[in-house]
């Protein structure tokens, strides 16, 4: 009797196993083109559970036990899949909360480009459960159900404790660690925040685990170790006098008082890190259009396809006579039009688990880009084509500050196939800003959204001009979707134009990401630079333009992150530098692009989080110390970025 039970324990526990194994090196293999010694802790993990289960499913009859380890194995699987297709959609992989938050709605309304993601190798994930189905069927064996000792009871336990022992060993063992990764593995345990790298190090039935109970809790472990430093006065020094004192002047006194008062120790942290952020200083940018409109413009999929001096001649004039920042990156999070948005509106990390902009509609938001404007007397305003199916514009922009938002119903917006028309937004939301005395705009575009593999209605009616362009069908279908996006840009501009302030508008152009559902060596055919290397698939166009400023191309390394504290400094708006993590690119202090899975780009390397590898970008030798430096930077504004979003600290500072 007790080797029968022990024959059904090890007969479940070798099934579970080898499928749930091959399902984590196919993955493996697929997400990250090969297998390092991290292999070895996901194996671990993945006994551990096999153990679990299999310790489990020994009680039950053979005909439930059967159905459970199908059903284990058919939803690692298909977990697998959804995986590697919302990576192939979006661009990143998918935390279970932040899926369900936005993600599931976002595919359920496109499921048809959804489904045309999915890769016919990811179908290799579900052959252990049609292995596992066929066994079944074609041996029909029994699982005898039978009682166990409790000796053997305990035994197996022992065991099974034993395994998770060895595999959370690999956590803090030093040959299981790389010194240049920007989490240890145990951080990464203890909050799997950084997803892709989470996927790599646990594997995907670790970090499926971990993932739900990341959803349920809230991890205070990381330690935040605070730089306290000394203000120094900065200034512009010609002939060896100086001329001019660039110091911005911001009063501490009421803030220091609130963090002396402070009661919560890490509403008290996050005051103490922010207040000793550098001060980013003024410069010879300073105001140089202070008391201009502003047009905000973030415009869906920009991407330097966009760019042709024939088709979309707008464009190109605003690129090659405006300010055109050619080392740009827009680092696509969670929810990435969403998410781009809101990095564009507050300079905050986005936060991997929730979709930000939904989960964060009531959040005080004293310095966001609109309140800025609000408080130097704008009148602030925002458009968009289409509704509120994916983000909740409607409450998230009045309470931004924007004192108007109208979207796809209110604009009267004509329904076309595919995405609405952008030309039809510029007229039809003319009329709400275009008297004011002075006004910021801010416009979410939507007509170079996919998909590009087949004809709508904007690809139709430019389809004559761009058929004979040498590229592929989809690339030719965005180009002509772009060619759109220019019209309504060339008819705001004829339009301030006409009414004398053309000279007065700022013109500030960037794109929430690269265009999704494109392969990247079809976005490469019509780049002007290799899209495949490095995170050159990211890099997207980057446009400051005022019709009375002379153009010029600005090279340092930029990002989403930083156009707000930019746009201040230009505007000499009344802000405090410290409440962003981005900085004003026309200052001297050192900008960091950001992406979900913790790589960064400075104008010194580019560091890549999933292998812990790094690019040097100039002669100058790049350090174990700099790259643990940035690290530590890196990892506090995710940290910080994550307790504004969850205490709503800015109603702290700013009540």
């Amino acid at each position: 009797m007790k080797k029968k039970h022990l024959k059904k324990f090890v007969s479940i526990f070798l099934i579970l196993f080898l499928s749930i194994l091959f399902i984590e090196f196919i993955f493996k293999i697929i997400a990250f083109s090969g297998i390092g010694i991290e292999i070895i802790r996901i194996i671990l993990f993945d006994l551990f559970y096999s153990l679990i289960f299999a310790f489990i499913l020994q009680f039950f009859k053979s005909f439930l036990a059967k159905i459970f380890m199908s059903f284990i194995v058919f939803i690692y699987g298909l977990y697998g899949i959804l995986q590697l297709t919302f990576k192939n959609l979006i661009g990143n992989y998918m935390s279970l909360s932040a899926s369900t938050n936005s993600g599931l709605a976002r595919v359920q309304s496109q499921v048809k480009e959804f489904i045309s993601c999915i890769k016919v190798e990811y179908s290799l994930l579900l052959l252990p459960f049609i292995f596992l189905i066929i066994y079944f069927i074609v041996r029909r064996r029994k699982y005898e159900h039978k009682k166990t000792t409790i000796k053997s009871f305990i035994m197996k336990l022992v065991v099974i404790i034993m395994v998770y022992i060895l595999g959370y060993l690999t956590l803090i063992i030093p040959f299981f660690q790389n010194k240049k990764q920007i989490k240890s593995n145990l951080q990464l345990y203890k909050s799997p925040t950084l997803i892709e790298l989470s996927l790599k190090q646990f594997g995907l039935v670790k970090f499926l685990e971990r993932d739900i109970i990341n959803m349920f809790s809230d991890d205070d472990s990381y330690e935040l170790v605070i730089d306290k430093k000394n203000k120094e006065t900065k200034k512009k020094v010609i002939d060896d006098e100086v001329v001019i004192d660039y110091e911005r002047h911001i009063d501490d006194t009421k803030w220091q008082k609130k963090i002396d008062n402070e009661t919560n120790q890490i509403i008290k942290d996050v005051h103490n890190y922010f207040i000793n952020q550098d001060i980013t200083n003024k410069n010879e940018y300073t105001g140089i259009f202070e008391g201009k409109n502003l047009v905000y413009i973030m415009i869906e999929a920009f991407d330097i396809m966009a760019i042709n001096e024939d088709l979309t001649p707008t464009l190109y004039k605003l690129k090659t006579e405006g300010w055109y920042f050619d080392n740009y990156y827009a680092p696509i999070y969670s929810c990435a039009t969403g998410e781009s948005e809101y990095i564009s509106e507050t300079s905050i990390i986005p936060s991997s688990t929730v979709c930000t902009p939904n989960s964060y509609l009531n959040n005080n938001y004293s310095s966001s880009v609109f309140n800025l404007f609000n408080n130097s007397g704008y009148y602030t305003s925002s458009y968009h084509n289409w509704k509120d199916e994916f983000y909740s514009r409607t409450i998230l922009h009045k309470n931004m500050g924007s004192q108007l938002y109208l979207d796809h119903d209110p604009l009267n917006i004509i329904n076309h196939t595919g995405w609405p028309s952008d030309l039809e937004l510029f007229q039809n939301s003319l009329e709400y800003y275009i008297d004011k005395d002075k006004f910021f705009t801010f416009v979410i575009t939507s007509s170079t959204h996919f998909p590009y593999d087949y004809d709508t209605y904007l690809t139709q009616k430019y389809w004559d001009r761009v058929k004979g362009l040498p590229y592929s069908s989809n690339v030719k279908r965005y180009i002509a979707k772009a060619m759109e996006l220019d019209a309504g840009i060339e008819f705001l501009m004829n339009s301030l134009e006409e009414k004398g302030k053309l000279d007065d508008t700022v013109f500030v152009l960037f794109g929430d990401h690269h265009p999704l559902k494109m392969s990247y060596s079809e976005i490469n055919e019509a780049s002007s630079y290799d899209r495949l290397e490095n995170y050159n698939i990211d890099k997207l166009p980057f446009i400051i333009y005022n019709s009375a400023t002379e153009g010029k191309v600005i090279s340092k390394t930029a990002s989403t992150f930083d156009i707000l504290p930019t746009i201040a400094n230009l505007f000499n708006l009344n802000y405090d530098p410290r409440d962003y993590m981005g900085t004003d690119l026309f200052s001297d202090s050192e900008s960091i692009v950001i992406f979900n899975n913790g790589s960064w780009i400075t104008d010194k390397c580019i560091y890549k989080a999933v292998n812990g590898n790094y690019v040097s970008l100039t002669d100058e030798e790049v350090t174990d110390e700099y790259i643990q430096r940035i690290n530590k930077i890196v990892n506090d504004k995710f940290y910080i970025s994550d307790k504004v979003l969850t205490l709503n600290y800015f109603k702290y500072k700013y009540n």
